[in-house]
C-alpha cells in the first residue's frame, strides 16, 4: 500500500470494516490480496488525507472504512464468483447477506467463504533462485459479520480469517512444501445512542482479538504465534445548533501482545522486559468545531494522546470548504502521527532511544467545477512531510529486524479527476502525479538514479472506469490502471544490491453485466482481468532484499448474483 508516493503499509493508514480497526496488533499492517470481498459491500468511505485528529495514530495518510450491507431494506443476496487463469483459480468464492427487520429490531448477517491465488508465474528470489507459484500461493478467506440494532442499542461482531500459502520468505525462497501464514481477527462492539434536543451522546465499548502473522518455520529457526488483545471503551458526542456543529470524544485503549500460552515453539521471539507479554495504555481526546456560513465552512479540530509507552502526541487540523452551485473548494492544513505500537518497542537496538511517534504535516488545496449537467472535474494539490520516521532494518550479526526513528520523507503532487454520467454513458478518469521532496531517510526508500521518486511507487498513475448501458438490462464496462516506470532493488550480484528499472504497465479489465438473466432477480456478469496479460510485479518499497512478486496472468470467469 502506497499513498501519494509514500509507503503506507506499516501503520500510516487506518483500514476498517464496519468501524472495526483491521490493522494488525504487531506491525499495524493489513494484508489485501483477495481478502475483502466486494459482494456484500454497501459502500466504501475514504478520507484521502490525514485523519489522525479524529481517528488517532494509524490515520497518518488516509482512512478507509468498508460498510457491509446493512438494514435499510429487508431481503437477501447470494453471490458466487469464479475466475480462472487456465492453470488455477484466481478467485473462487461465495458470499451471502441477509437483513431481517421488525418494528424496533434490525438484524443483519453478511458472510464470505472463498479462495484465490497470488500468482501462477515464476518467482525469483534475491539470489535469483526460482520457483513457480502455481498452487504455491493460494489464498483463503472467511468472514462473518453480524449486526443487531434494537431502538438506540447496537451490537455487532466481525470474524475474519485470512491465510495464504507462500514460498517467498525474507530474502530467499523456501524449498519445501508451501508454508501457510495466517491472520485471524475477532471483533465485538456495543454502543448506545442518547438523544436529547440538539445533543447526541454515544458510549461505546470495542474489543479486538488477533493472531497476526502466524507462521512456523522451525527448520529456518522462526516461529510466530503471538496473540494480540485490545480493549477500547469510548464516549463520543455531537452537538448541533443552527450553523454550528461541535463533535468530540474521549477514549481509552489497552493493548496487550502475548506469547502463546504454551511455549512449544523454541524460536518464538522473546520480549526484552523478561515477561511473556507487552502491554500499553493510551488515553485520547479529540474535538472538532464546524461552522457553516454563506461564503465558507470552517472546520477546526485537534487530538491529544498520552501513551504509557511513547508519551504525548498532539495534532491540530484546520479546513475551509464550500460548495456553491457549480463550484467547490477545499483548503486544509493537518498534522498527523503514527504510533510505534505492537512489537516495535521490543525491537529497538541497544544504545538507541525509545521509539517516539513520527509526525506528518500535510497541506491540501482542492477545487472542482460542474462542466455540464452530467460532468464534473476536480483538481487537488498536496504537500506531505513525515519527520522522525520509524524505519525498519536488520541487525547484521543476527538478521533480527529492528526499528528506530531516523530522518524524514515527503512528497508533493497533483490529482485530477473527471466524471461523466448520462443515461447511457458513465465514466470516471483519475490522473495522479507525485514528486519526491528532499529526504534524509538513510536511503531506504530513495531511488539513487532519480531524485523525483521513491522505490516501487510510480510517480504517474491513471485509473479509469468507462461503462455503457447497451440496454435496460445489459451494460459493458472497461477498467484500466496505468502504472508508470518504477524502480526496485531486485537481486544481489557480487554482493551488490542491483537496482532495476521496471517498465510501465497497463492493466485492463472487462465486465459484461446482464440483469434478470438467466431468470428474474438474477444478475450474471462475464469477467476478464488483466486482459492484455501485462507482466505486473509487486515491488518492495524499501531497500530490504526481497525479489519482486509477480502478479496474476490473464483471468476469465463469471459472477452470478441472486437478490430476494
Amino acid at each position: 500500500m502506497g499513498i501519494r508516493g509514500i509507503w503506507a503499509h506499516e501503520g500510516k493508514y487506518l483500514f476498517m470494516v464496519n468501524g472495526f480497526e483491521m490493522n494488525d496488533g504487531m506491525f499495524s499492517c493489513v494484508p489485501f490480496g483477495n481478502h475483502f470481498a466486494l459482494d456484500n459491500v454497501e459502500r466504501i468511505e475514504i478520507i484521502r488525507g490525514p485523519g489522525s485528529a479524529v481517528y488517532g495514530g494509524f490515520a497518518g495518510l488516509g482512512v478507509v472504512n468498508i460498510i457491509t450491507r446493512s438494514g435499510f431494506e429487508q431481503g437477501g443476496k447470494i453471490t458466487y464468483t469464479a475466475t480462472h487463469t487456465g492453470k488455477q483459480f484466481s478467485m473462487n468464492q461465495i458470499s451471502f447477506g441477509q437483513t431481517v427487520t421488525g418494528e424496533d429490531v434490525t438484524f443483519n448477517i453478511a458472510s464470505t467463504y472463498g479462495a484465490g491465488s497470488r500468482s501462477d508465474r515464476n518467482y525469483f528470489d534475491y539470489y535469483q533462485n526460482t520457483r513457480n507459484l502455481t498452487r504455491a500461493s493460494d489464498i483463503y478467506n472467511k468472514q462473518l459479520s453480524l449486526q443487531l440494532t434494537y431502538k438506540n442499542f447496537t451490537a455487532q461482531t466481525l470474524l475474519d480469517e485470512y491465510s495464504f500459502e507462500q514460498i517467498d520468505l525474507w530474502d530467499q525462497l523456501y524449498p519445501g512444501p508451501p508454508l501457510q501464514e495466517s491472520f485471524r481477527s475477532n471483533f465485538g462492539e456495543f454502543s448506545y445512542k442518547f438523544h436529547k434536543s440538539n445533543l447526541t451522546i454515544i458510549p461505546k465499548i470495542n474489543y479486538k482479538w488477533q493472531k497476526p502473522w502466524r507462521l512456523n518455520v522451525p527448520d529456518m529457526e522462526y516461529t510466530n504465534n503471538k496473540v494480540f488483545n485490545k480493549l477500547s471503551p469510548s464516549v463520543n458526542a455531537i452537538y448541533e445548533i443552527k450553523n454550528l456543529q461541535i463533535t468530540g470524544g474521549i477514549e481509552y485503549n489497552y493493548d496487550n501482545l502475548k506469547q502463546p500460552k504454551t511455549i512449544s515453539y523454541q524460536f518464538e521471539e522473546p520480549f526484552k522486559n523478561g515477561k511473556n507479554y507487552l502491554d500499553y495504555q493510551n488515553f485520547g481526546a479529540y474535538t472538532q468545531i464546524l461552522w457553516n456560513s454563506k461564503y465558507a465552512n470552517i472546520s477546526v479540530g485537534a487530538r491529544y494522546d498520552n501513551s504509557t509507552k511513547y508519551g504525548d502526541a498532539f495534532v491540530p487540523r484546520i479546513g475551509i470548504t464550500k460548495a456553491f452551485k457549480k463550484f467547490h473548494f477545499k483548503i486544509m492544513g493537518n498534522k498527523s502521527f503514527r504510533v510505534p505500537g505492537g512489537i516495535m518497542p521490543n525491537r529497538v537496538p541497544m544504545g538507541f532511544k525509545k521509539l517516539k511517534p513520527e509526525y506528518g504535516t500535510i497541506y491540501e488545496f482542492e477545487t472542482g467545477y460542474i462542466l455540464a449537467p452530467y460532468s464534473t472535474i476536480v483538481l487537488n494539490v498536496y504537500d506531505i512531510t513525515f519527520k522522525d520516521l520509524i524505519i525498519y532494518g536488520k541487525e547484521p550479526q543476527t538478521g533480527v529486524g529492528y526499528y528506530k526513528n531516523q530522518g524524514h520523507v515527503g512528497t508533493a503532487g497533483i490529482e485530477v479527476g473527471f466524471k461523466i454520467n448520462t443515461d447511457k454513458l458513465f465514466s470516471t478518469i483519475n490522473f495522479a502525479y507525485y514528486r519526491r521532496k528532499s529526504s534524509n531517510s538513510d536511503s531506504l526508500f530513495m531511488v539513487p538514479t532519480d531524485n523525483n521518486q521513491y522505490l516501487a511507487l510510480s510517480p504517474v498513475r491513471i485509473n479509469s472506469l468507462i461503462g455503457y448501458r447497451v440496454s435496460r438490462n445489459s451494460t459493458v464496462s472497461i477498467t484500466t490502471s496505468y502504472f508508470g516506470e518504477r524502480y526496485s532493488y531486485s537481486y544481489l550480484n557480487n554482493n551488490k544490491d542491483i537496482l532495476v528499472k521496471h517498465k510501465a504497465n497497463l492493466l485492463v479489465g472487462l465486465n459484461l453485466e446482464f440483469m434478470n438473466f438467466p431468470f428474474k432477480k438474477f444478475e450474471t456478469q462475464v469477467i476478464a482481468t488483466n486482459l492484455l496479460n501485462s507482466d505486473f510485479y509487486y515491488l518492495q518499497p524499501y531497500k530490504g532484499a526481497h525479489g519482486p512478486l509477480p502478479g496474476l496472468d490473464r483471468s476469465f470467469g463469471f459472477r452470478v448474483i441472486y437478490e430476494y
